[in-house]
């Protein structure tokens, strides 16, 4: 029952024009603007910091794009009213739901597969042929796990926002909004009042910290950021969980 569910959700987002665009500019734009990099960039000859590291750039824009990917995984079926029909066919909530869990996830570890392997192996090709010295990851490879913990939790946050907004303009807005403006309003007004960096605090900021190839001094250490971003979007996770169980679709 299970692996059917789980079928039927990656046919779905296989076959969602929406969802497949955005998942292929947050895999592919990066490479293109990476190989872009590689090719017309370090005029003289060396290059300062890992590839790696140029590639943690890409991190918070990769991750906001799955998250919309996430978004539209779960709001399509209720603006189009085909979530019904997912219902009947399998009334169990929980596994629906779980399915829909696993298959974000699945997606967003895939597209961190390819985007690493794109970025790192079209930047070594080309700045091997440019003669280049360069180092690939070197002591940076803390970034390459980082993607893998980050890209999967906005995945499953853009689901579950939309899971709990139920329409695409509602999430959207709530995944996008939250960390570019309003995290920065609430948390720069509270560090401005009170004189104290309470940007160490916020969620999201404590996510994409992950990615960064020098971390943030003043900010949480990397461990102490993935629990406290892993913790906030399980609040999401649970509350979408419950919603989804209880009311009606």
């Amino acid at each position: 029952m299970m692996l059917n569910v789980f079928r039927s959700e990656l046919f779905k987002l296989r076959t969602t024009r929406a969802p497949k665009v955005v998942l292929i500019c947050a895999v592919f734009l990066p490479m293109v603007i990476q190989a872009l990099i590689a090719q017309f960039a370090f005029k003289d000859g060396v290059v300062g910091s890992t590839v790696i590291a140029n590639v943690s750039g890409f991190g918070p824009l990769v991750a906001l794009l799955i998250g919309v990917v996430g978004v539209l995984c779960s709001t399509q079926e209720y603006s189009q009213g085909t979530i019904r029909i997912t219902l009947v066919a399998t009334p169990q909530r929980w596994t629906v739901l779980l399915a829909k869990l696993v298959t974000m996830v699945a997606v967003a570890i895939g597209a961190v597969v390819v985007l690493m392997i794109g970025c790192l192996g079209l930047s070594q090709i080309i700045m091997n042929a440019r003669g280049l010295q360069f180092e690939l990851i070197g002591e940076n490879d803390r970034i390459i796990l980082a993607f893998f913990v980050l890209v999967p939790l906005m995945a499953i946050l853009g689901l579950a926002l939309g899971v709990i907004f139920k329409s695409p303009p509602g999430a959207l807005s709530a995944l996008l909004l939250w960390p570019t403006i309003i995290e920065g309003l609430i948390f720069g007004l509270l560090t401005v009042a009170t004189d104290k960096n309470f940007f160490r605090w916020a969620p999201v900021q404590n996510g994409f910290q992950l990615v960064r190839d020098v971390l943030d001094s003043e900010m949480n250490s990397w461990g102490v950021s993935a629990m406290y971003f892993t913790a906030f979007v399980t609040v999401f996770v649970v509350l979408s969980a419950v919603l989804f169980v209880k009311r009606d679709a």
